[in-house]
């Protein structure tokens, strides 16, 4: 690359920094205050923006690649072809962690608050063929291909609520266990620098990194492994002692008192959850007078489990959110927000949750803690959407 083409290539990516730093922080919070979102599942999230140095190797090499074939990366189009100026870490602790989080990824999707400019990419992976629900053999055939990761390239959605600017800026998501992610970064600041620096490393030093990879995920396996027998373990205690605790809610709707540790515990009875997601979905539907996302439906159907109700298709959502309750719910959004609750089509479907979270409160802690904790929730809400509004206002100020 010419001086002169790498010097305006950078001065255009150095005025573009502070727009993707938005975005990462965007994506993070998005994340971190929806309460549909799967927090147990998330080990961390971060994000990075790409070197400048990288970036500058990256289109050299792709000028060069594609070059008399099509039209070259430069200053004024880089950001169009160069999808991941900035890189969203979604790092969990487990490889049954990678499906949720996945699961998740979609409902975004299909809320439109994420966009996915390509299909998720599964790329190059070290795969033990061994199934996460079974014992690893003494022996395992280890393969290995290189780096594991799963990666989407995404843009934020009309429903994400982020800034105009922010919402035509590309990102990539980057899924993967916390194993995979210690051997990436191990592997990149070691081995793959010295490479890329233009020397080479004798062979033996690159068979030990790739077998340190297939070590990291015989680990990861048998950490699945292991968690699993943990919750079969914890989900017979439970069934152990239920039927000593057996209770009825204030409305008759059938729980058990310390079902509530963790929901994952449930795993095996969630095979008839899409039968309680059709009648939740009708009962919200009839009360509310419109039909709540997938996401909601997830969300609500994890919070009952977490509150002990063990038989779903006996919870009637019609009993728990009566009118006595609903006037108190909209008492109390109205004197924090000053708004009707599941008005705005943008909101209506958090304003389900407060009051899903409210009621259930309400059945379990009582009145005045339900009541209180409606109030927290609320005045958060409204903090947050200032906060948004103010950040708003300063990036117009600072575009005329």
């Amino acid at each position: 690359m010419r001086k002169r083409d790498k010097e305006a290539l950078l001065v255009a990516f150095f005025k573009e920094k502070i727009k993707y730093e938005r975005l990462g922080e965007f994506i993070i919070h998005l994340i971190r205050d929806d309460p549909s979102a799967p927090k147990n599942h998330f080990h961390t999230i971060s994000y990075r923006l790409k070197d400048e140095g990288r970036l500058v190797e990256k289109i050299d090499k792709e000028n060069k690649r594609v070059s008399g074939h099509a039209a070259s990366i430069t200053a004024r189009n880089f950001q169009e072809h160069i999808g991941d100026l900035l890189g969203m870490r979604l790092v969990c602790l487990r490889l049954a962690d990678i499906k949720i989080i996945e699961a998740y990824l979609e409902t975004l999707v299909q809320d439109k608050i994420l966009e996915f400019i390509k299909e998720p990419l599964q790329k190059r992976s070290f795969i033990l063929p061994v199934d996460p629900g079974k014992a690893i053999r003494d022996s395992p055939d280890l393969m290995y291909t290189g780096y594991s990761s799963i990666h989407y390239q995404i843009t934020l959605g009309e429903n994400s609520g982020a800034p105009v600017e922010l919402r035509n800026l590309q990102a990539e998501f980057q899924l993967r266990t916390i194993l995979e992610e210690a051997w990436g970064e191990i592997d990149h600041k070691y081995r793959y620098a010295y490479c890329r620096s233009g020397a080479e490393l004798p062979e033996y030093i690159h068979s030990g990194f790739y077998n340190l990879s297939a070590y990291l995920q015989a680990a990861a396996m048998q950490a699945e492994y292991l968690c699993r027998q943990v919750q079969a373990y914890g989900q017979a205690q439970v069934k152990k002692a239920l039927p000593k605790t057996k209770l009825k809610s204030k409305t008759g709707a059938l729980r058990h008192v310390g079902t509530d540790t963790d929901p994952e515990l449930f795993a095996e009875t969630e095979k008839n959850d899409d039968l309680f997601r059709d009648d939740i979905e009708k009962e919200i539907e009839d009360i509310f007078g419109f039909r709540p996302t997938e996401r909601t439906l997830l969300y609500m159907q994890k919070r009952f489990r977490e509150f002990g109700y063990t038989n779903l298709q006996k919870v009637h959502i019609k009993n728990l959110l009566n009118r006595e309750i609903l006037d108190e719910f909209k008492t109390v959004f109205i004197e924090i927000l000053g708004l009707q609750p599941f008005i705005d089509s943008t909101r209506r479907n958090v304003d389900v949750i407060n009051a899903i979270n409210f009621v259930l409160f309400h059945e379990t802690q009582g009145a005045k803690v339900a009541l209180e904790g409606l109030r927290s929730v609320l005045k958060n809400r409204k903090e947050r959407a200032e906060r948004q509004e103010v950040s708003r206002s300063e990036q117009l100020e600072n575009t005329h």
